[in-house]
């Protein structure tokens, strides 16, 4: 946000201005706790704190300060985990309320940071599977600030080296991205690029017979002659050797 006009007294400013303009504090806050030693895990913890109280009132809106947090290793190994499904079930409760996704994206940003910054960590929880559902309805919406930071926690999630990754598994994360990404902003078109590169490069076998579907529909809207093409050139593909 822009700096404020001096002398203007606060009472004079729309209640949306003053909201942005705490975020963009709180953002600053979660920063200097990753990067401050000393004091950094008391603002940690006061920052989860707060977070927590806005979460049980049904504001995601904090979260952007702990998505900052969160891209410090340590700080979100000991002050976000041990709080994270209580943050996944206020954000599913918001889901399930009705409530608008745009005001997910704290939450969708948060993940995209643990996913960078712990990894195996984060997948291995025991919050994967509401991860997934959310990510899955996040998926439908052709919103760029919504996608972006899902496609980056997908993209880290299939290039996950685990058992626990499942062909099943994997079949739900390659489903609905097939069947949504035709609508998705062209602006996202090297964020989708690199997610099918890893489809294919990690799970070829999975990824070539879900993506020559006529059920899907970028599939179904071709003509006859090129659906065939399409359908040829998709088993043709293969992943980097």
């Amino acid at each position: 946000p822009r700096d404020a006009p001096k002398g203007k007294p606060i009472f004079e400013y729309s209640d949306e201005a003053l909201q942005v303009n705490i975020l963009a504090l709180l953002r600053y806050a979660g920063k200097a706790a990753c990067d401050t030693v000393t004091g950094g895990d008391d603002l940690s913890t006061s920052l989860l704190q707060l977070a927590g109280a806005c979460c049980r009132e049904g504001q995601l809106a904090c979260l952007f300060s702990v998505s900052v947090l969160a891209q410090n290793e340590a700080r979100a190994r000991t002050h976000i985990m041990p709080v994270f499904g209580d943050i996944c079930q206020a954000a599913f409760a918001h889901v399930q309320a009705g409530r608008s996704e745009h005001d997910l994206v704290s939450f969708l940003e948060l993940i995209s940071s643990l996913a960078a910054s712990l990894g195996d960590e984060l997948f291995q929880s025991a919050q994967l599977e509401t991860l997934l559902r959310l990510c899955t309805m996040a998926l439908a919406v052709a919103e760029t600030d919504i996608l972006k930071p899902v496609l980056v926690f997908l993209l880290k999630l299939v290039m996950w080296r685990s058992p626990a990754l499942t062909p099943q598994l994997v079949q739900e994360i390659i489903q609905p991205v097939l069947f949504n990404f035709h609508k998705w902003p062209r602006i996202l078109g090297a964020q989708i690029f690199k997610l099918f590169s890893a489809f294919i490069e990690r799970h070829e076998a999975i990824f070539v017979p879900l993506a020559a579907s006529p059920s899907l529909p970028c599939v179904a809207g071709l003509s006859p002659g090129e659906r065939a093409i399409a359908q040829k050139a998709f088993q043709g593909l293969r992943g980097p050797r």
